[in-house]
């Protein structure tokens, strides 16, 4: 096992003491969780809610649910820290275990497997099944490396089991689990400077001053790619390598036996740049990132298959703007982007990236104290930045969650149609084009790390622990709700069950901080508060069961939480007046 894995482990065992009992084989699975699908993130919570080797466990080590901005896939994984397999077949019963599985599940024969595999899964279909573009993978993570050649012949031999036609099968080996690690280093805006080899004997076109098309060095590329790939080689980019097991297989084909052939078969990359000039066979660039072709880069350079010192020119344009200014900059390189991205689908989030309401936000947050570190890239990550808090750092896409929960309470949609954030115009400009507060987004952040906190430390049994996992964005909406009514903005007068209470609900009208001067013992007091409505949750939806199925369900729509879940807190929590004590004798120590 290799020191970056180990270091990995080490440093989860650290935050989640319950793991200590478990090997460095057990961990390597959860460390490939870890980092592929949660984010680099790993808690008490995490565990409990992925987490289901032993017994009976369906060849299923870990389940997670993978949510990118355009689909959901339910992924069910399975981990081999070994030296050595024995052959393609035992790959072939990794895989076709689990897929049997599935139809097990899919049927209903689920006796015989284990309580924790049966809760999970249950949970995290439901959560994801609905999606237009919901997919099952089977993700193999293998603590060894392999030849691209092996690579291939394991992959045309599960490609002909029958079992398997319905699945997205993956395997992940050891450099990739290292990668994938190593990429929670954060990168720069750009790379200073650097240079590129050209075909000079097949000519220059020129646009002007401001652009020109060569055929550069494939070689020279990748060198860029060794020395660059995590210090701003890609921060233009619209977002940064993103797997895409079809489109990255029939690159690395043409790695191995189509190298003549690429610069027909390949659109090429575009390099936006402050500035570039000509010095014989290679060109010299000045505050560069690749616009277009990460893909591409990344593939080249990351490739050790056949024919890897083989050179072979890519198409590659060069451009820079015609005025100064990063604002200038930054939109002219979004429309190259935008216009010219045609090898990897762009998701709205994507479009979004480089525009101004988000370098604005971006740039606001980062501002004063404290500050707060916006990542509106996909694929950008902020794991370098130090001496600051995790709830610091931050996705555009999850900080919607929270605007779109909290202030504007629709928890339903923050949860379970993420994608709408960026989507839905209307969704997007409430969230993104109208002002909030600095100091509000700030205590927002903070009321989350709170809760993830409680989920994490607090020893909650099964039933709880699920409803507290799943209803992060209904409890936090819950006690932002909670606050509007403290601050007099609600009008409870009006039906739970009309369109005018949610109408009153979702007015955008929290400003300010959230947070008062917090007592000494605050972790305390808003523990209570959470567990309080984690328990009024739990109650409501145990007596709605039989027509809800599961937590997950019961919190998929906003118009549950308005008419339901507040109908239930306005009843007992509002009207009855010893509650009501009993739950602003807390808030009042807290919020404002």
């Amino acid at each position: 096992m290799s020191e970056v894995v180990k270091n990995a482990i080490k440093k989860t065992k650290e935050v989640v003491p319950q793991l200590n009992s478990l090997n460095d084989d057990l961990m390597f699975g959860i460390i490939a969780y870890r980092y592929f699908y949660n984010e680099g993130h790993f808690d008490k919570s995490d565990f409990e809610y992925s987490y289901v080797d032993g017994a009976n466990d369906g060849g299923v080590d870990l389940i997670a649910v993978e949510e990118t901005d355009m689909s959901k896939n339910l992924v069910l994984i399975q981990s081999k820290n070994v030296s050595s397999i024995s052959s393609k077949d035992q790959i072939k019963d990794i895989f076709t275990k689990m897929a049997q599985t599935v139809i097990d599940f899919k049927d209903e024969r689920v006796s015989s497997y284990n309580d924790r595999l049966r809760r999970i899964y249950r949970e995290k279909y439901d959560y994801s099944y609905d999606d237009i573009n919901f997919n099952i993978k089977l993700v193999l993570f293998l603590g060894l490396d392999k030849d691209e050649s092996y690579k291939e012949m394991i992959m045309e031999h599960l490609s002909k089991i029958d079992l398997l036609d319905n699945y997205e099968v993956l395997i992940y080996y050891l450099h990739d689990v290292e990668q994938a690690i190593l990429t929670f280093e954060n990168g720069f805006r750009f790379v200073p400077e650097g240079k590129i080899n050209i075909y000079k004997e097949d000519g220059i076109i020129k646009c002007g001053d401001n652009g020109i098309l060569v055929n550069i060095s494939a070689l020279s590329l990748r060198k860029l790619y060794d020395l660059y790939k995590d210090n701003g080689l890609f921060e233009q980019n619209f977002r940064y390598f993103i797997r895409n097991k079809k489109i990255d297989s029939e690159i690395q084909k043409s790695l191995k036996g189509k190298r003549q052939k690429f610069w027909f078969l390949n659109n090429g990359i575009i390099i936006g740049c402050k500035n570039f000039n000509t010095d014989g066979d290679n060109i010299k660039l000045q505050d560069f990132s690749i616009v277009n072709g990460c893909q591409t880069t990344s593939l080249i350079g990351t490739y050790k298959g056949a024919n890897d010192s083989l050179d072979f020119p890519i198409p590659c344009k060069i451009i820079k703007p015609d005025k100064g200014g990063d604002d200038y900059f930054n939109t002219f390189i979004s429309e190259i982007a935008e216009s010219s991205n045609s090898q990897k689908p762009i998701s709205d989030r994507d479009l979004k990236s480089n525009s101004e309401e988000q370098r604005r936000l971006q740039s606001i947050l980062a501002q004063g104290t404290p500050e707060i570190y916006l990542e509106i890239k996909r694929g950008e990550n902020l794991g370098k930045k130090k001496n600051c808090e995790a709830w610091q750092k931050i996705k555009n896409d999850q900080l919607g969650q929270y605007i779109l929960a909290c202030l504007l309470q629709q928890p339903g949609t923050a949860r379970s149609a993420k994608s709408k954030i960026f989507a839905d115009k209307t969704i997007y400009n409430n969230i993104f084009k109208l002002p909030h507060d600095k100091e509000t987004i700030v205590d927002l952040l903070r009321l989350g790390d709170y809760y993830d906190s409680f989920v994490s430390n607090n020893n909650l049994d099964n039933n709880l622990s699920v409803v507290a996992k799943n209803g992060k964005y209904c409890i936090l909406a819950t006690i932002c709700f909670l606050v509007k009514y403290k601050r007099k903005l609600l009008d409870l007068a009006l039906d739970a069950e009309s369109g005018a209470w949610a109408s009153d609900v979702m007015l955008d009208n929290i400003r300010g901080p959230l947070f008062c001067n917090l007592p000494d013992n605050y972790v305390v007091i808003i523990n209570s508060i959470f567990n309080d409505l984690v328990n009024l949750i739990y109650t409501l939806f145990n007596s709605l069961q039989d027509s809800e199925g599961s937590v997950t369900n019961f919190l998929k729509k906003d118009k549950t939480y308005h008419s339901i879940i507040l109908n239930r807190v306005k009843s007992t929590l509002l009207v009855d007046e010893y509650n009501k004590n009993k739950i602003f004798e807390k808030m009042d120590q807290i919020f404002i």
